[in-house]
């Protein structure tokens, strides 16, 4: 038998963490006192991302891909400090090549992934930017309302999810960069990580909490559609 002793997780999965988060939902009366949508701050959520890029560089500069790369497959640990997780089905190499069939993420998956199951480092970073785009919208459900023979049809004609109203161009145009076509023109995570660094530094509200649109999430399991 393999045993893998992990580090304990107070928090459990950002995922759920984020969507406890969400005072419009749980505390109207906080909400409307301290004029915030989240018991989190900007600076606290652009950290979750710092902290998932550096983990990213770490792992992209090892040759491995994580292939599910997401909120729910992230925990929340003492300090608040995001770290990776769920590593089911990464692998230690530069280029994998899917030949079997499954149900996969289909939602946080790359163009070329979803296409002719190819899947690198770079469809990691795809996934990065569909990560992000779960932190600002506190746990909302990617592509929320689309099948994923929408998702097949609309990605490789243009496609991407729209700007969160609470999301700061500069974020967003983060994630338009990780949801570019072509996998090399996407940004590695070691410039991915410097960025978010720079950006926290800043003390700048990248993430407005004051303008959230409180977005739904899908009460379907969209972690294991077919692809």
């Amino acid at each position: 038998y393999l045993y893998i002793a992990i580090e304990y997780a107070p928090y459990g999965n950002l995922l759920d963490f984020l969507r406890k988060s969400r005072v419009l939902e749980t505390d109207p009366a906080f909400a409307k006192e301290h004029g915030t949508a989240s018991t989190l701050t900007s600076q606290q959520l652009l950290q979750f991302a710092v902290d998932v890029a550096t983990g990213m560089h770490y792992l992209s500069d090892k040759q491995f891909i994580h292939r599910d790369l997401a909120a729910r497959n992230v925990l929340v640990g003492d300090n608040l400090v995001a770290k990776i997780a769920d590593f089911g089905l990464s692998r230690g190499e530069e280029v994998y090549v899917k030949k079997t069939m499954g149900r996969l993420p289909v939602r946080w998956m790359a163009i070329e992934s979803l296409n002719y199951s190819v899947y690198t480092t770079k469809s990691d970073v795809w996934s990065f930017g569909v990560l992000l785009w779960e932190i600002v919208s506190l746990g909302g459900t990617p592509y929320c309302g689309m099948t994923c023979a929408e998702l097949y049809e609309k990605l490789p004609q243009g496609y991407r999810m729209e700007k969160p109203k609470n999301c700061d161009d500069e974020v967003y145009e983060l994630m338009r960069q990780c949801w570019r076509d072509r996998p090399y023109e996407r940004p590695p995570f070691s410039q991915i990580s410097v960025q978010l660094s720079r950006m926290q530094e800043a003390r700048k509200a990248y993430v407005n909490m004051a303008l959230f649109e409180n977005f739904t999430y899908a009460g379907i399991d969209a972690t294991a559609e077919e692809a």
